[in-house]
């Protein structure tokens, strides 16, 4: 019956689909908007309160940090990778426990597959839902960073292009995670094992030029590093073509990440 209403089509086949992608997520927008008081003290606090500390507590004990030929201020250069960092932490967190709640305890899944919506349009919408999560902190810990001096350029704006893309990249990875976790204990796992290693060491700390020399490719393939590493170009003001690879891979991530969400999607709803 799932995969009957799933896969039921409207005659204008691209309207529709936009249409059903567009539902899923203002429905979780109408959701949001009922407690968003509470919801945006998530999103402002706790990322100012991280950079506030590492910036301008650590900062003042690094000083400079060396990136190539020049040197910019510690803070400066921990600033953009605080704010993807924490793109990645709510696009993960939504897209993977709050999709959990609506695949699982909640069976909301249920009730929106039996409107007019496919299991693509879901997974689209869920992703699209974690990627306007993400877009939001990271505006919010940006204007911090702005507002404080620790952004150099105007190019800066970029950042809330990436952010999008780093919260679609992760809220698809969430997704995948939700649809094969058989209960929220492996949704901490993933925390553990894949979020802390990523916002620590993806260049968000410090250039991955320090870690030893057998750990550097590790970390250069890492999903994060790269939005970290074009948020920092875009922040400073240091541009240049090597950034087009990172842009490539950021972007190719974010689009396999999909299909397979909503392949495995399709197989948890329809067991």
């Amino acid at each position: 019956m799932i995969e009957m209403l799933a896969e039921r089509r409207d005659p204008s086949r691209i309207d529709f689909r936009l249409r059903g992608v567009f539902g899923v997520w203002l429905r979780h927008y109408t959701a949001f908007k009922s407690g968003w008081m509470i919801e945006m003290t998530g999103i402002l606090l706790e990322p100012v309160f991280i950079l506030a500390a590492v910036a301008f507590g650590i900062g003042k004990l690094v000083g400079v940090v060396e990136t190539g030929d020049d040197g910019v201020e510690y803070a400066v250069f921990v600033a953009p990778g605080i704010v993807v960092g924490n793109a990645m932490w709510h696009s993960l967190f939504e897209c993977s426990w709050g999709a959990f709640r609506r695949l699982q305890t909640n069976r909301i899944y249920d009730s929106i597959l039996a409107a007019p919506v496919s299991m693509r349009e879901l997974a689209l919408g869920e992703i699209s839902w974690g990627a306007t999560r993400a877009l939001m902190t990271t505006a919010a810990v940006l204007a911090f960073a702005a507002f404080t001096g620790l952004v150099e350029s105007p190019w800066a704006i970029g950042v809330l292009g990436i952010g999008v893309l780093t919260g679609f990249m992760f809220g698809g990875f969430g997704l995948i995670a939700a649809a094969i976790a058989p209960s929220t204990h492996m949704l901490t796992l993933v925390f553990t094992m894949v979020g802390t290693p990523l916002f620590f060491f993806s260049g968000t700390f410090f250039p991955i030029s320090t870690l030893p020399h057998w750990v550097q490719p590790i970390a250069w393939s890492l999903p994060l590093t790269h939005p970290v590493r074009i948020a920092r170009a875009l922040s400073t003001g240091d541009l240049h073509l090597s950034l087009l690879w990172s842009m490539l891979y950021l972007i190719v991530a974010a689009l396999v990440f999909y299909p397979i969400a909503t392949r495995l999607l399709r197989r948890r709803l329809l067991v």
